[in-house]
C-alpha cells in the first residue's frame, strides 16, 4: 500500500471551466475509479463503466477489452493522481522541521484524503492493492508507486534531520497507511483526531 503526501485532484468528475474536457477514453478510466470505491472489485465489469460513465454499450470493451486492460488503466491513472511531483519533494528536502511542522504536514495530507469526496478514491486504492496481490503486472506498478511515496517521506524526515531517514520513512508510510486504513472502516474502535495526531509524534520522535 502506499500514501501520499498530496492532494488528490480527482473531483466528483474531472471537468471543470478551466480545465479541458477529459476524452471519452479518460473518463472512462475516472469512471472506472469510481465503480471500484463504490461497488468494489466484484462490481467493476465493463457494462457497469459504461454506465457510469454514460458512454453507449460497449464503449469500455473498445477502450479496453478485457478487465485486466480496465484495472491496468485504473491503477495507472490513480498512480498519476496521487503521485507527488518531483519538485514537491525536493523542496520538503531542503527544509528544516520542527517536529510540530512534519506533524502538521502529515495530518493536513491525511485531512485532505479523508475528505469526504475523496472517499471513493480511497476505497478504489485498496480495491487495486487487493487486485494487485493475485496479479503481478498489478503488483510491480505499485512496487514503483510505493518506493515515490516512501521517497516523500524520506524527504519529510530529513527535515527532521532523522539520522535514519530510509527506515523511518519506511516505517512513517506504513503508520499513515494504517491510519488511512482504519478511518476508512470507521468502526467503533476508530482512532480520534489526538489519537492520530499522537500516533504520527510518535513515530516522529524517533527521528
Amino acid at each position: 500500500m502506499y500514501t501520499t503526501f498530496v492532494v488528490p485532484r480527482m473531483q466528483a468528475r474531472i471537468s471543470s471551466p478551466a480545465m479541458e474536457a477529459p476524452t471519452r477514453k479518460e473518463q472512462i478510466v475516472h469512471d472506472a475509479l469510481e465503480v471500484l470505491g463504490e461497488q468494489g472489485s466484484k462490481g467493476l465489469t465493463h457494462r457497469a463503466v459504461d454506465s457510469a460513465a454514460g458512454v453507449p454499450p460497449g464503449s469500455t470493451t473498445n477502450f479496453f477489452p478485457t478487465r485486466s486492460a480496465l484495472l491496468g488503466a485504473a491503477l495507472e491513472r490513480h498512480v498519476e493522481l496521487d503521485t507527488p511531483p518531483t519538485e514537491y519533494m525536493t523542496g520538503i528536502s531542503d527544509l528544516r522541521l520542527t517536529q510540530e511542522e512534519a506533524c502538521d504536514l502529515a495530518l493536513a495530507a491525511l485531512d485532505r484524503l479523508l475528505e469526504p469526496h475523496s472517499r471513493a478514491m480511497l476505497s478504489a486504492r485498496y480495491e487495486l492493492v487487493l487486485e494487485s496481490t493475485r496479479r503481478p503486472e498489478l503488483h510491480a506498478r505499485f512496487e514503483s508507486a510505493r518506493e515515490n511515496f516512501v521517497g516523500l517521506a524520506e524527504a519529510l524526515v530529513t527535515a527532521r534531520e532523522c539520522p535514519r531517514p530510509r527506515e523511518h520513512g519506511v516505517q512513517l508510510v506504513a503508520v499513515l497507511d494504517g491510519i488511512l486504513l482504519d478511518q476508512l472502516l470507521g468502526a467503533e474502535s476508530a482512532l480520534s483526531r489526538d489519537q492520530i495526531k499522537d500516533l504520527i509524534n510518535r513515530q516522529l520522535s524517533t527521528c
